[in-house]
């Protein structure tokens, strides 16, 4: 249990991490916007199915380790939401 939440929050982080790289090279390039946000979403995903499928053997507990990404991923679109309707 214990390594599916580490695993979760390596995950986690690493979502977090691309948003808001992302988010500065949208404010020092606001022209690719849409691309930058959809080519980070696509970043993501492959990396965390590549990460997953990487450390599945070490995962017991699925569903916390499931929980975790979700929440990193919901936190991550509305902190993206925010920051660009804020402008």
């Amino acid at each position: 249990m214990i390594d599916s939440l580490i695993y979760g929050i390596v995950a986690s982080s690493f979502v977090i991490g691309i948003t808001r790289s992302v988010l500065l090279l949208y404010k020092r390039f606001p022209r690719l916007g849409f691309g930058l946000i959809y080519g980070s979403l696509g970043v993501k995903m492959f990396a965390l199915g590549a990460f997953t499928l990487l450390a599945k053997p070490y995962i017991d507990n699925i569903v916390i380790y499931a929980s975790i990404i979700l929440s990193a991923i919901i936190y991550s679109n509305v902190y993206v939401l925010l920051k660009l309707h804020g402008k």
